[in-house]
């Protein structure tokens, strides 16, 4: 398959890290929705020791077309499921329910990743999969009959045990794309980044865009640059943006390497994070964080960054008087603990641990 050819040079990689001739390879069926950066990573990881066929469940909107589809893998799992050793499905929800009860009947092994959407309800902004009772009973009962759950957090893990209170689990953090093995220092700029996939009202407020905007208010001498934010869908509330906001379109993985090269900060004001990728990929290269108290964020930055209260003024006085100030942390103990705990090896090595063990 295409997607495999892209990631070969990291599949070898794996292989050399988990070099083990006498392991058996095992017949995988991988479900997802969307491809995102962090679903690839564990089809890549999983492919590199065992052989892996895709099924992708096409999210639709209306009960009628998703039933359809719900139709349609219960189709694929009578006819093809059988020959598979285990099902893995990224995320827990509509698209989970009928692997992990075909595993569940035919005694097979579901494993299902807990992203952060499928244990989150903001009823404000109608986000997260509890927000439909009906949604959130499929999300509920695949955590409660998968083999095992791997939640990509603390927080993440902490939230499914009340869902799922004797289901088996094992976190395994999340890991960054792209990954910076850099080790050249280059000179940063007075440039304070985020990064989000930002299309619409609900997550320019689930991203703290308003409160990123307001910090950058507070401080005309800095650059304050958003990364994947769409201006045209968003205009009403980009009215009157402060000269020293610059806006960028959605980028690349590998084209955000040049934003993080050169800012020195990096803020994620989230209002949820189940674990923060951006956060980890700007702290690979020695970007210094400053987050939000919410969800997984925390856990990412710990001693390395700072966790802040949603204000402004708080913020902006942050970032003049105790960073800049005073100086930045050394950008090596950041960079390093990105690659001790959220590299594509620490997960690599975890994920293909619990297959081989099981």
């Amino acid at each position: 398959m295409e997607i495999y050819s892209l990631c070969n040079k990291f599949k070898q990689s794996i292989n050399t890290i988990m070099n083990d001739n006498t392991t058996e390879r095992k017949k995988i069926l991988f479900v997802y929705t969307g491809l995102s950066s962090f679903v690839k990573n564990d089809l890549d990881i999983l492919a590199s020791a065992h052989s892996v066929e895709t099924y992708h469940f096409k999210p639709v909107k209306g009960i009628l077309r998703n039933t359809l589809e719900i139709i349609r893998q219960f189709v694929y799992l009578l006819i093809w499921g059988w020959k598979f050793d285990y099902l893995y499905c990224w995320f827990a929800d509509y698209h989970s329910f009928l692997p992990v009860i075909f595993a569940k009947l035919s005694g097979k092994k579901a494993f299902v990743v807990i992203g952060g959407y499928d244990v989150c309800r903001i009823r404000k902004l109608n986000y997260g999969a509890f927000c439909s009772p009906f949604r959130g009973w499929f999300c509920a009962a695949s955590m409660r009959k998968a083999y095992l759950i791997l939640p990509v957090s603390g927080y993440v893990a902490r939230k499914a045990k009340v869902i799922a209170p004797l289901a088996q689990q094992k976190m395994i953090y999340n890991c960054v794309t792209p990954e910076s093995h850099e080790t050249t220092i280059y000179p940063k700029t007075n440039t304070v980044l985020t990064v989000g996939l930002i299309e619409n009202e609900r997550t320019f407020y689930l991203k703290g865009i308003d409160t990123f905007i307001e910090t950058a208010r507070l401080l005309p001498d800095f650059r304050f640059e958003i990364v994947g934010i769409n201006p045209p869908k968003l205009a009403h509330k980009l009215e009157n943006l402060p000269a020293n906001v610059t806006l960028f379109d959605k980028a690349l993985p590998e084209e955000l390497a040049s934003f993080y090269r050169k800012a020195k900060i990096y803020c994620q004001l989230s209002r949820s994070e189940s674990f923060g990728v951006s956060i980890a990929e700007a702290m690979s290269f020695g970007v210094y964080p400053i987050v939000t108290n919410e969800g997984g964020m925390p856990e990412v930055v710990g001693t390395v960054g700072v966790v802040v209260t949603r204000d402004p003024q708080l913020i902006a006085g942050l970032i003049t008087e105790r960073l800049l100030k005073e100086g930045l942390p050394d950008e090596t103990s950041i960079r390093r603990r990105v690659k001790d705990l959220f590299s594509k090896r620490q997960r690599a090595e975890s994920i293909l641990q619990v297959i081989d063990t099981v």
